[in-house]
């Protein structure tokens, strides 16, 4: 499978990529009238794919399009069908990114089913490169925007032109990625990730009431530091805790559990304890250690 996807899922059909339009003025477009998922899949020692947690991910897309008052009737049987169909057809030799999508096409200011017209998209993806040497990050002057402006909850298209605009502050700073704060100055999340500390021995992450989406990641990593007997806490975070941490990592569908070498310019020596948990994730996803629950993968192809 090239870099360049051949076939993509669109309204319940296979189809060549070139096929898949949506018009100028939808409201996709227009508005970023969207929600999405996006799901890793896993080539496991027997040989089939298997997507990590692809249950909690699309109740979380029913959830987001609920939030966003997108009605979507059947949507997580639908689209478990549409990502199997396209895996068959694209048989996929090694690990993937899968992208499952709800947009609005027609239907301005309404939530009436019958006054709108919605769509719904399968992509896929050959799995982005593992980056191994870690993060450099930055504490963005941008916000995350507030669950009283926009629901935290919702993984939407509109929330991440904000992400987009933090991650562009990043980049220009020589940096690879920005922590944003919530509106109270602690710590949300990253643009695609949730953020964890280490203060002897401990992790910590941010609550969720702090204005962060329900990473599936964040839980998973979460479950794994009490397999193995690492004390955890959800408490919020402040910059300075980021600055003096032990050690600081993120967790997220693209990120898996990436180690963050510097926040802000202060440098964190020894990852011991992210680098287990990375590499407990990495070979519970693998196949090759045993997994949380029975629900953790699922194979598709």
């Amino acid at each position: 499978m090239s870099n360049v996807p051949e076939l993509i899922w669109h309204n319940g059909k296979v189809r060549p990529w070139e096929e898949a339009t949506v018009h100028v003025s939808a409201e996709t477009a227009m508005r970023a009238v969207n929600v999405f998922e996006g799901l890793r899949g896993y080539r496991q020692p027997d040989g089939r794919l298997a997507v990590v947690r692809l249950h909690a991910h699309l109740e979380r897309l029913e959830t987001s399009a609920a939030l966003m008052h997108i009605p979507h009737p059947g949507l997580a049987a639908g689209l478990r069908d549409g990502i199997a169909q396209l895996l068959a057809a694209l048989d996929p030799q090694g690990d993937v990114y899968v992208r499952p999508s709800v947009y609005v096409d027609t239907g301005r200011y309404t939530a009436d089913h019958a006054a709108m017209t919605t769509g719904t998209i399968v992509t896929c993806f050959p799995a982005p490169a593992r980056p191994v040497e870690p993060m450099r990050c930055i504490v963005s002057s941008r916000r995350r925007i507030a669950d009283d402006a926009l629901p935290t909850a919702a993984k939407t298209g509109a929330a991440y032109s904000g992400f987009r605009l933090a991650r562009l502050e990043a980049l220009k700073k020589g940096a690879h990625e920005a922590i944003l704060l919530n509106q109270h100055g602690n710590v949300a999340e990253t643009g695609g990730a949730a953020v964890f500390t280490v203060r002897h021995g401990r992790i910590t992450t941010p609550p969720l009431t702090d204005g962060i989406l329900p990473s599936i990641t964040r839980a998973t990593v979460l479950a794994l530091a009490k397999r193995l007997g690492i004390p955890a806490a959800e408490q919020s975070l402040t910059p300075g805790d980021l600055h003096g941490a032990d050690e600081v990592f993120v967790t997220g569908t693209l990120d898996e559990v990436r180690i963050v070498g510097q926040v802000d310019g202060h440098r964190h020596g020894d990852h011991p304890i992210g680098t287990a948990l990375r590499e407990e994730y990495l070979a519970m996803c693998a196949g090759t250690r045993p997994a949380l629950d029975d629900s953790f993968l699922e194979v598709l192809a």
